[in-house]
């Protein structure tokens, strides 16, 4: 198979696997973070499920999936919400930082 369409065909299965947990989780009323958490384990190399998923090719996806979770994630992110709960957010971070540098 050429490598191309082993790319397409890793894409296609990571791809419905993702939809078919989306659907799965919306229904169960769970995170949508928790189907793809679980689509993510069943096609990784761990299960065997789909031998064809080298491990190189399983950690470049999974890099490409956090960048889109991140990008989601930063498309969600509100200045609004941030300045209603700035004063306590920044007051419990500032705690967080300090109980680390005095525990580093």
């Amino acid at each position: 198979m050429s490598s191309e369409l082993s790319l397409v065909t890793e894409l296609a299965i990571i791809l419905g696997a993702a939809g078919l947990f989306t659907i799965i989780s919306k229904a169960l009323k769970q995170p949508l973070i928790l189907g793809y958490i679980i689509a993510g384990f069943l096609v990784g190399p761990h299960l065997g499920l789909f031998p064809q998923f080298s491990p190189e090719s399983v950690h470049q996806w999974s890099e490409i999936g956090i960048i889109f979770l991140l990008f989601s994630l930063g498309l969600e992110f509100s200045f609004k919400k941030l300045l209603q709960v700035g004063s306590s957010a920044l007051i419990m971070a500032g705690c967080i930082f300090a109980g680390m540098f005095a525990v580093g």
